[in-house]
């Protein structure tokens, strides 16, 4: 009996152990009150669209069985009768032509590296400082997918790792690699040159562009406005055709139309005459647009949008089928998550907020609702207004201004 009764006992205990443990965690790691700092936040209203660069070009059409080799980059200003690019009889010529650019390149790298000593790149910590700034701009660069500045970047930082070596005294054998390169670039640049190039010239003045998708002569800025919506519907819903190879094509101007089908609705949106920024897909930076005029008939229930560009680069010079973002305008304001919305004995709206551990009222106006938050108006330095930086009270109940929590 007694055995029985010790063993109860022990169970009881064990149990208020564990409750007892239980609790101190609870109240160790439970806090009633959650918060969050209230941050700057934009939000566009914007419409994603598929729709179509509309432009009126020439094509080239000199013709060629090798390889091409361009004087400008795309969207670059050519004048007529003036050389544009080389066609190569040899279709491993361009490819000769890239790598001799590369060598030459790397080789200008290695001779700087090997002309430097310690006095002229300074510490072996400013280096190591010089690498770090590089593989920053490395990582930078190919997580935005900018080509041009992953290029900067990696030459950058293998110009400092030489660096390095040449200063910490390290065998390099600079040297015998420059010597290396130097003969590969000469049997390669010897190669090029035994390949007779033509000369191709601009058969027009415009704007070049090296690509040529077939839509040059289904629709261009004048026979945009001739046809039905359902015509111009049709064609930018058309799949891109194959075309034989070309050298390329002269846009007449700088300025072009971005083409998109809208519902009715939609169409209201966009008022003629006014500004409006779109961003396309895979191009890191927005551009500004015209609306230029609204095209509507029988023959379909949504309405074409023209928009006018005056930005002509050599990103956008390619574009044709293509998806974006139309941002009508950019709401910025305070961001606020809507669970800690509350209203005070005056019946106005705002949040509590913890200001050295004492609970605070602070009046909110909101400007634009989101998807569990909301974007509030920064009335800068007004003491009873939500300001940047303001601990806000998320969760908690019993809240109340004056109320102290540690």
């Amino acid at each position: 009996m007694k055995s029985k009764m010790m063993k109860a006992l022990a169970v009881m205990l064990a149990l208020f152990l564990i409750v007892y443990a239980a609790y101190q965690a609870w109240t160790v790691f439970y806090n009633p009150y959650q918060t969050e700092i209230a941050v700057s936040y934009s939000v566009n209203e914007s419409l994603h669209v598929d729709g179509l660069a509309v432009r009126t070009e020439t094509v080239i059409e000199d013709q060629f069985d090798g390889s091409v080799s361009y004087i400008h980059e795309d969207a670059a200003k050519v004048n007529r009768n003036k050389p544009i690019a080389y066609a190569h009889a040899s279709a491993d010529t361009v490819n000769k032509m890239i790598l001799a650019d590369e060598l030459k390149k790397d080789i200008s790298l290695l001779e700087e590296a090997a002309s430097g000593v310690s006095q002229l790149y300074g510490s072996s910590e400013f280096i190591n400082d010089q690498i770090g700034q590089s593989v920053m701009s490395y990582s930078a660069a190919l997580a935005s997918g900018n080509f041009s500045a992953f290029e900067s970047a990696k030459d950058s930082l293998l110009l400092n790792i030489n660096k390095k070596t040449a200063i910490t005294g390290q065998p390099n054998n600079f040297e015998e690699k420059i010597a290396l390169l130097k003969a590969e670039y000469d049997e390669i640049q010897n190669e090029i040159n035994s390949d007779e190039a033509k000369t191709v010239l601009a058969p027009k003045s415009g704007y070049f562009v090296s690509s040529v998708d077939g839509f040059e002569n289904i629709i261009n800025k004048e026979s945009l406005f001739e046809k039905t919506v359902s015509e111009i519907e049709e064609i930018i819903n058309q799949d891109v055709v194959t075309v034989e190879q070309k050298l390329g094509k002269i846009a007449d101007n700088y300025k072009w139309y971005y083409v998109v089908s809208v519902s009715a609705g939609d169409a209201e949106r966009f008022i003629e005459g006014r500004t409006v920024d779109i961003k396309f897909d895979g191009i890191n930076d927005s551009v500004s647009f015209e609306i230029f005029e609204k095209i509507e008939d029988e023959t379909s229930e949504n309405i074409i949008v023209v928009l006018l560009c005056k930005t002509f680069t050599e990103e956008l010079a390619t574009l044709r089928q293509v998806s974006a973002d139309i941002i009508f305008s950019t709401v910025k304001g305070i961001r606020v998550s809507e669970e800690a919305i509350r209203f005070n004995e005056n019946q106005q709206m705002g949040v509590f907020i913890l200001d050295r551990s004492e609970v605070k009222f602070r009046i909110i106006d909101i400007i634009y609702t989101g998807s569990n938050y909301v974007l509030v108006r920064w009335n800068q330095g007004a003491k009873d207004a939500l300001q940047l930086f303001d601990e806000v009270l998320v969760g908690g109940n019993d809240l109340y201004v004056g109320k102290v929590i540690d």
